[in-house]
């Protein structure tokens, strides 16, 4: 093991070690996506926006995704850093059986843990249709239209393999995988999309304000939510850049934690689509640019939307046509 990841373990082991203690809930949150097939461009990574979204909904500020290799230095470095800096982190991908799934193995190495066989893990897979060795049901004949029985290999057992001491969890009843915590804020799950949306939702309500120790969909503090309201204009980016400016600046001179976001529609020429929408006689089909206001303060956040929307003459845009296309 690499004497620097053996060092930042133990400082994150220390900071963390504070960190639990704290009354208030997590409100920093960071992602690893892991995986050579994400750089390489061979597939599109859905986790980090589901990620995004989640977040969002719940309060929880999402600071930092960065996207590493399957590289063992690169996992761990990335890892302990993101846990020193955040009060969450989670991590996406390389927990499968194969060779280059080595996202375990990593981050035991860089939080200086041992790598355990887990025997709650191994049971929940024989419950969901795996078998050792010596099962009698491999020695069956096959029936018809139903699945062989899924040994319970050397390659299997890999993915119940965990960095130990941890936390682990089974967020899921129809899932073996388990969701697996260590260093007290970094928690490891599939790059599997169907897997890690479904497991990440009931974790992060349970800890979006710990309201309680259930997995419901709704024990999240929502008093803790972000809220966002939007508006468009038919002026151009650059001719409302100076009041957008000075209405940032008043927010924060007033520490009203509101963030103004500016967003403007690509037109690709003054003719052609460009043409047809400036002659619509829908207002919003004019549009050249989208601004939010995003905020913990529900009421400020509407007085700031309408005090800027009155000064460019603007117009509401409902959250569900906050894209434009």
């Amino acid at each position: 093991m690499p004497i620097t990841h053996h060092l930042t373990g133990i400082k994150s082991q220390l900071l963390l070690s504070s960190r639990k203690f704290a009354s208030k809930p997590p409100r920093t949150v960071a992602a690893c996506i892991i995986g050579d097939e994400i750089l390489s461009g061979r597939i599109d990574d859905t986790n980090a926006h589901f990620l995004a979204k989640e977040c969002f909904n719940r309060g929880l500020d999402l600071k930092k995704i960065i996207i590493v290799p399957d590289d063992m230095n690169d996992i761990g470095d990335a890892v302990t850093k993101l846990s020193n800096k955040y009060d969450l982190v989670f991590t996406s991908g390389g927990i499968g059986p194969t060779h280059d799934d080595i996202t375990y193995e990593a981050i035991a190495n860089a939080f200086d843990l041992k790598l355990e066989k887990h025997q709650p893990t191994i049971e929940r897979m024989l419950n969901h249709g795996f078998v050792r060795e010596d099962s009698i049901l491999l020695r069956l004949p096959e029936i018809p239209n139903k699945p062989k029985p899924r040994l319970l290999n050397a390659a299997r057992l890999r993915m119940a393999t965990l960095p130990t001491p941890c936390s682990v969890m089974f967020p899921c009843d129809n899932l073996w995988v388990p969701l697996v915590t260590v260093n007290n804020n970094v928690s490891i799950l599939p790059g599997v999309p169907h897997l890690f949306e479904n497991m990440i939702i009931p974790y992060i309500n349970k800890v979006a304000g710990k309201v309680n120790s259930n997995f419901g969909n709704d024990t999240y503090d929502k008093r803790a939510k972000f809220f966002r309201q939007m508006i468009g204009s038919n002026l151009f980016e650059a001719d409302l850049a100076p009041i957008l400016r000075e209405a940032q600046m008043e927010i924060n001179k007033k520490k009203l934690g509101i963030k103004i976001g500016s967003y403007p529609k690509w037109r690709p020429s003054p003719k052609d689509d460009d043409e047809k929408d400036m002659h619509s006689d829908n207002i919003q089909e004019k549009s050249n640019v989208l601004i939010t206001f995003v905020g913990r303060n529900e009421e400020e956040v509407k007085k700031w939307k309408e005090i800027v929307k009155e000064k460019i003459g603007g117009f509401e845009v409902p959250d569900e046509e906050s894209k434009f296309k």
